[in-house]
């Protein structure tokens, strides 16, 4: 079977370092009230076919991070938000929304910096689904 990028669906990505200043509980406290406030904003419902949220596992939970044990520098970033639609359009109109600019604020606030939060739109491939 040949693998091809996807043209059904597109993705944006987005990482963020979190300030130093923010706890796993400050995380735990906010982020299911955020998760509940972004599945409400009507332009996310219209267009978006998948949200997720992905958290970096802290070191101490494996006794040691993935990156040490492949031998790479350790990521800054601690969280990644990947963002499904049927095409980058419809992602735009969803994240560029009042409300969801809202959420960046919030964000850029209390949480990261400009500097250390990244996003951009791509096109994947599927290696393995099982």
């Amino acid at each position: 079977m040949a693998h091809e990028l996807r043209t059904d669906r597109v993705r944006a990505i987005g990482l963020m370092k979190f300030r130093s200043s923010l706890s796993n509980e400050d995380l735990k406290a906010n982020g299911l009230r955020l998760v509940e406030v972004v599945k409400s904003i009507p332009a996310v419902q219209q267009n978006i076919l998948k949200y997720e949220l992905t958290l970096q596992v802290p070191k101490e939970k494996l006794g040691t991070s993935l990156a040490s044990a492949l031998g790479l520098k350790e990521t800054e970033f601690g969280m990644m938000v990947l963002v499904e639609a049927a095409s980058h359009e419809k992602i735009r109109e969803a994240l560029t929304s009042p409300e969801y600019k809202k959420i960046i604020a919030g964000a850029l606030e209390h949480a990261t910096t400009l500097d250390d939060y990244h996003w951009f739109s791509g096109e994947f491939l599927t290696v393995i689904d099982k």
